[in-house]
C-alpha cells in the first residue's frame, strides 16, 4: 500500500537521527523536517533496559533520542525511532565487523526473525505519543557464497540484522508479515496518522 503524500508540513518538525534510510523514508512522502542527531549514549541504556520486553526497549530508547533534541528545540514536533532485530530472547545489533556479519546473517538464515520499531514524539518538552510495531520475515536459507556476495553488494554493516532491505536485502526473504517501513527504521503509516491527527501536517 503506497503511503500518502503530505501537502504541507505546518508546524516545525526534526527528526532526532542521522539515519539515511529515516530521513529518505519522511523525504519520500514530502515532509519538510530538518535533521539533529540526538547524544544518548545507546549502548549505556540498552545495559539498564536489558531483559525488558522489546516493545519496552525500542519505544525507550526512541523516546531518550526525542527527549535529548526537545531540550533545546520545545516549539518542535521531535520524532524519535530506534529498531532491533530479534530471534526469541536474542539481539542482533549492528555487527562489529565482516566477519560478525557473517555470523548474523548466518544465524537468520532459513529462519524467521522479527524486526523491532519504537517510534517517540516529543513537544515543549513531554512525550505526547509513542508507537511500537513489529514484522516478521522469513529469511531465504543462504549458502555462505550468497552471503558473502550479499555482504559485498549491499555492505550493510550499520544495520540491525545486517541487511538493507530497502536495497537488494528485500531479496534475502521468503514472506514478510507487517510493515516493510518499520523493517526500515520508522513504521510510516503509523507516523503519519498521528502527524495529521496533530495538525503538524496536511495530507
Amino acid at each position: 500500500m503506497a503511503l500518502p503524500k503530505v501537502s504541507q508540513t505546518k508546524k516545525k518538525l526534526i527528526l532526532a537521527s542521522g539515519s539515511r534510510i529515516r530521513r529518505q523514508l519522511l523525504e519520500g512522502v514530502g515532509l519538510q523536517f530538518q535533521v539533529i542527531n540526538s547524544n544518548v549514549d545507546e549502548d549505556l541504556l540498552k545495559k539498564e533496559l536489558h531483559g525488558r520486553p522489546f516493545g519496552e526497549q525500542v519505544v525507550r530508547l526512541a523516546s531518550e533520542k526525542a527527549r535529548t533534541v526537545s531540550i533545546d528545540n520545545p516549539e518542535a514536533f521531535v520524532i524519535g525511532s530506534d529498531n532491533m532485530c530479534t530471534i526469541d530472547d536474542e539481539i542482533f545489533d549492528k555487527p562489529i565487523d565482516h566477519e560478525d556479519a557473517v555470523n548474523h546473517l548466518s544465524s537468520l538464515s532459513g529462519k524467521k526473525h522479527f524486526q523491532n520499531n519504537g517510534i517517540s514524539i516529543f513537544h515543549e518538552g513531554k512525550e505526547i505519543w509513542s508507537n511500537y510495531d513489529v514484522t516478521e520475515l522469513e529469511m531465504k536459507k543462504l549458502s555462505p557464497q550468497e552471503i558473502e556476495d550479499y555482504l559485498n553488494l549491499d555492505k550493510p554493516y550499520s544495520a540491525c540484522g545486517c541487511y538493507h532491505f530497502e536495497s537488494n536485502g528485500k531479496d534475502l526473504f521468503t514472506s514478510i508479515n507487517g510493515l516493510e517501513s518499520t523493517v526500515m527504521g520508522l513504521a510510516m503509516e503509523h507516523l503519519i496518522e498521528k502527524l495529521n491527527q496533530l495538525g503538524v501536517i496536511e495530507l
